[in-house]
């Protein structure tokens, strides 16, 4: 597995990890009109990236495999994981062909990294608490620090 910084280039891929983290029960909820139409989604990377967005791409034996990316939102347009105008908060997605294979770990490792060189105090996050991704946000620290209709909102100190 290779991780690399995620770049304007992989526009379109973090578009398919946004689905994938909006779908990952599985059930394609969004579809990517719907994604693009409902601004409280698409706000996660419209216009990636601006200049405080940050993100890890993952490859393995030269297939994109997962991305996470993080991005600081406005009060104005929050997101589902909002605290602060100056607290990113992140998105996970991984390819379901790659998945359970330690590459969410080691995309969230390499981000909170990157986080931490850029002086960020802390990250934030949105997720259904039956999202297989909450144990491991749990895992790497997260706290849960609010519900924003049924999901919560977690926040690790970097």
């Amino acid at each position: 597995m290779i991780l690399r910084p995620a770049t304007a280039d992989d526009f379109a891929f973090l578009t398919e990890m946004l689905l994938e983290a909006y779908n990952w029960e599985g059930t394609p909820w969004f579809t990517l009109d719907k994604l693009r139409a409902e601004d409280s989604a698409w706000r996660y990377v419209a216009g990636w990236p601006r200049a405080t967005d940050f993100g890890v791409v993952a490859e393995v034996d030269g297939a994109l495999a997962g991305a996470t990316w993080a991005r600081q939102l406005t009060a104005d347009r929050p997101g589902y994981g909002y605290i602060a105008d100056d607290l990113p908060e992140l998105t996970l997605g991984v390819a379901p062909a790659f998945r359970r294979q330690g590459i969410a770990r080691a995309l969230l490792t390499e981000l909170i990294a990157m986080a931490g060189k850029a002086s960020y105090q802390r990250l934030a996050l949105s997720v259904d608490p039956g999202n297989p991704a909450a144990s491991l946000y749990r895992s790497l620290g997260f706290q849960k620090v609010a519900v924003n209709g049924t999901s919560d909102t977690m926040v690790l100190d970097v």
